[in-house]
């Protein structure tokens, strides 16, 4: 039987960056509306956006009743040669880590942003040296949050990245050490078949349950996804567009999902992430209280 923490991000309220954008809402609204709409467990997000200081960090989560789960390191690493060398990312992760560290979070979201092109295209010439070279910087980041922090850093593959395919997630998986944040959303537009029942999710959570301690919940709106493939639309203005929706919608089967995640005995976090960018004031509050119902009538969190 699984035991589920159910979390949120801001994320949901359309805040990809530090500075609030896309969406614009402002961290006080999010932490509110975070609360009221039933959550307790958040992942940071950009880091930046909320309360960079402890002590108004502490002060802005415990008046309303919420707990850090995880951290959040989103960055370009195809700008970056080494992990710890004279252009490395190491020194970008220490107060980050001691953030994540002094609010008894456990796990650090490695998510990349590198320029593969609208459609990865740029991705196809690699050779085994290159891919080689971006593998030992996620397992050097992963042993120095581990080793100097206690902290345990999930990969996060995403739409339009290094790691985004089925293929190269298992590329990683047998490089490195590192275990996954497995985003159901990202991995049915990328590895599904787009169809209603979209079985691409529960497979991969079965065939890698002892990689798989965190989780990204998010949904595959049919027919814009539909739309994206027939015109060959790139995956920004997809997501501009919607083409990920509330999580009782969609391609992806959460019924079975969580049927899947109780044969794993899955024990870990489940983060909520609508990614609704253009939408998010008008609606973000209203899908974050639809979210969580739709998983509390499923019993995810009990």
């Amino acid at each position: 039987m699984s035991k589920i923490t159910i979390a949120t991000a801001p994320c949901s309220w359309g805040v990809w960056y530090a500075d609030g954008t896309p969406s614009g809402v402002p961290s006080e609204v999010f932490l509110d509306q975070a609360s009221a709409a039933g959550y307790k467990a958040l992942e940071l997000g950009p880091d930046g956006y909320l309360p960079s200081d402890p002590e108004e960090l502490k002060e802005a989560l415990d008046s309303r009743g919420l707990f850090v789960a995880a951290g959040t390191a989103c960055w370009a690493f195809d700008q970056f040669d080494s992990f710890d060398g004279a252009n490395g990312f190491i020194e970008n992760l220490d107060a980050l880590c001691s953030r994540i560290k002094q609010f008894d979070g456990s796990y650090l979201v490695a998510m990349d942003e590198s320029d593969v092109g609208l459609y990865s295209e740029k991705k196809s010439g690699y050779n085994p040296q290159i891919w080689n070279r971006y593998l030992n910087m996620f397992q050097a980041l992963s042993d120095f949050t581990q080793a100097e922090y206690d902290i345990k850093t999930v990969y996060h593959p995403h739409i339009k990245s290094l790691i985004e395919t089925t293929e190269e997630i298992e590329r990683l998986l047998e490089y490195t050490d590192l275990d996954l944040c497995f985003d159901t959303g990202h991995h049915a537009y990328v590895n599904g078949n787009g169809q209603k029942g979209d079985p691409s999710v529960s497979a991969f959570l079965r065939k890698y349950a002892d990689r798989i301690p965190y989780l990204h919940l998010k949904q595959v709106d049919g027919q814009i996804y539909k739309k994206v493939m027939d015109e060959h639309i790139d995956s920004d203005t997809a997501f501009d567009i919607g083409v990920m929706c509330d999580l009782p919608d969609g391609i992806i089967d959460f019924v079975d999902v969580k049927k899947t995640l109780d044969e794993i005995d899955f024990e870990g976090i489940a983060v909520v992430e609508s990614d609704m960018a253009g939408e998010a004031l008008h609606r973000a509050f209203d899908s974050a209280k639809r979210n969580i119902a739709y998983l509390q009538e499923g019993k995810w969190d009990k």
